[in-house]
């Protein structure tokens, strides 16, 4: 299922955003070496992770969404030339806020819970954030890895993501060097506010019936640097129609560093 904009929309997205094919089609090699050359904030990892080995570009698996072709070009810090043969894994939600490897999870309380019902916490009970969820089941959409070409560069098929409740629109990527087994950089991707509050009006999207947390809103984007990491955006047009759009990237990695863990920022679970 995908969804489109009629041509009205397509042309007020593509003046709104700024941005021309053109621009994604520039060298890849350029856009990695260009400066400055300064490392790349960290970003929180988030609790959905999970390892695994799926190397492949299209990790849609039949999901249902606005397609989104998904570039993360990665620079050398120590050269500034393209780092090369690095392992990047992504995740995301679906459209309806769900990551895969957690389609199970209890998302609301049962019926007959009472949030101002008395009594008193368990004795080992301390405050802070909740425990990170477990996965619940084997499902592995919207998630995959790639290698770095000779540009540095990685190309994942995937759909433009949903939201949940206190997180707006984002990718998850992890960056893996030394045979993949050392992590250089935990990072997330975001979008234009605009492109995001005109996407999420379209079907499937319109279907998660939540309020949709901007970006503003959204304590990861505000306090760990991601408007960094808003990602160019341009969308492909066939017959008048937007069939989908294609979103680039760029971090600048160590691939020797031992980045220090972000702490995560307590949030509900999706949903």
């Amino acid at each position: 299922m995908t969804s489109r904009l009629s041509r009205r929309e397509f042309i007020k997205l593509t003046i709104a955003l700024g941005t021309s094919a053109a621009t994604l089609e520039a060298s890849p090699a350029a856009l990695a070496s260009a400066p400055p050359c300064r490392l790349t904030p960290e970003q929180e990892v988030g609790p959905y992770w999970i390892d695994g080995d799926l190397v492949r570009t299209d990790v849609r698996e039949g999901k249902p969404g606005v397609p989104l072709t998904l570039d993360i070009v990665l620079t050398d810090a120590r050269t500034c030339a393209p780092l090369v043969g690095a392992a990047v894994d992504i995740w995301q939600c679906d459209a309806m806020g769900a990551y895969s490897g957690y389609t199970k999870m209890a998302l609301s309380p049962p019926p007959d819970f009472d949030p101002k019902a008395p009594g008193r916490p368990p004795a080992d009970w301390r405050a802070g954030p909740p425990p990170a969820p477990r996965p619940t089941d084997r499902e592995t959409f919207l998630r995959g890895i790639q290698h770095t070409d000779r540009a540095g560069v990685v190309t994942f098929q995937t759909i433009v993501p949903g939201n949940y409740p206190g997180r707006t629109n984002h990718v998850h990527f992890k960056v893996r060097t030394a045979s993949a087994s050392h992590v250089s950089h935990v990072g997330q991707v975001f979008f234009p506010e605009l492109l995001m509050v005109s996407l999420m009006q379209l079907d499937p999207y319109r279907e998660h019936a939540i309020q949709r947390t901007t970006q503003g809103e959204d304590a990861v984007f505000v306090n760990q640097s991601g408007a960094a990491m808003i990602a160019s955006a341009s969308p492909f047009a066939f017959e008048s129609r937007v069939n989908g759009f294609r979103a680039r990237v760029n971090a600048v990695v160590d691939p020797d560093a031992q980045p220090q863990a972000v702490e995560p920022f307590p949030g509900p679970p999706p949903g």
